[in-house]
């Protein structure tokens, strides 16, 4: 079973990370390589957003997945963002996206956030089967994208979220 952590500060696992991102989503922002190292360099706090949790088996990493202040700048006023779930291809279909976006969550409960928002090009079901919701499609960035939300907050009179 891996083992999720908070990004820790080792310029060669946020040069691989950064990396991974760069390579996977590098048309959808239009940042470079080193854009995305420096990103990564401000998420190595794991008491505030904007954080990263990697998922090590074995000691190596294998996935990981962000808690972000803003992820889309079309829609400045949404915040904040599950965004870069990320697992390498040997390693998929193993749960770790899953278990790593279940932290993010707990991770933004932790903080008090209400409410969590990511886009994806490809995985809403993956994301659905997660309680997340749809509440825009669009283009964005030469793709179409699903915007989908999850509310944290309990309603007035519901135990928990």
């Amino acid at each position: 079973m891996e083992e999720l952590r908070y990004l820790p500060a080792d310029p060669e696992l946020v040069r691989t990370i950064a990396g991974w991102h760069q390579e996977t989503w590098g048309h959808l922002t239009g940042r470079s390589l080193a854009e995305r190292v420096r990103e990564f360099d401000e998420q190595l706090a794991s008491d505030r957003i904007p954080l990263t949790v990697v998922a090590f088996e074995g000691g190596r990493p294998v996935g990981c997945a962000s808690l972000l202040v803003d992820d889309m700048d079309t829609h400045p006023d949404w915040t904040p963002w599950l965004a870069s779930v990320f697992v390498l291809p040997d390693w998929r279909r193993r749960g770790i996206g899953e278990r790593l976006c279940r932290r993010i969550v707990a991770e933004a409960r932790r903080l008090d956030v209400p409410r969590l928002y990511l886009f994806t090009p490809d995985k809403a079901p993956f994301y659905a089967k997660m309680d997340w919701r749809t509440i825009a499609e669009e283009p964005y960035r030469g793709e179409r994208v699903t915007i989908m939300r999850l509310e944290l907050a309990a309603a007035p009179g519901k135990p928990g979220a």
